[in-house]
């Protein structure tokens, strides 16, 4: 039985042995390739929802709700308008918006408004901030 136990433990750490140099080598690029990534992101998907309120008190300033209509019709802040995200046609409709213009994009908690900021700054917008969640806006 020892026997069978040494032969085991010999062979694993053989296998081991030589698959640490394959999985060294396949995770070193893979840091690298996650940084490219993150660097892809917009600037404005991080919450801000300080800035987001400064910006709601200026003239000018366009306001998104991109939740869905039923939680729009339960409740949005006045200036609003309603482009829900996870509509297939999100980005042909932000494609007609003035990628001048300064955008302050809310939703429940901010995930899908963060994914909205990322598609609008994909499309040219470079004014526009998340304000996270409509309950923290209101």
């Amino acid at each position: 039985m020892k026997k069978y136990a040494f032969l085991l433990m010999a062979g694993l750490a053989t296998a081991c042995n030589q698959s640490a140099p394959q999985t060294t080598a396949a995770v070193s690029p893979a840091p690298a390739a996650k940084a490219d990534a993150t660097a892809q992101l917009a600037p404005t998907a991080a919450i801000n929802t300080p800035r987001a309120k400064e910006l709601l008190k200026q003239p000018g300033t366009q306001v998104l709700d991109v939740r869905t209509s039923p939680e729009y019709m339960l409740g949005h802040l006045q200036p609003a308008q309603n482009l829900n995200v996870n509509d297939d046609s999100f980005a042909q409709q932000v494609a007609k918006l003035d990628t001048s213009k300064t955008y302050v994009v809310y939703c429940r908690s901010g995930k899908r408004s963060s994914k909205a900021a990322d598609i609008m700054y994909q499309q040219g917008f470079r004014h526009v901030v998340n304000g996270g969640g409509y309950d923290d806006l209101k």
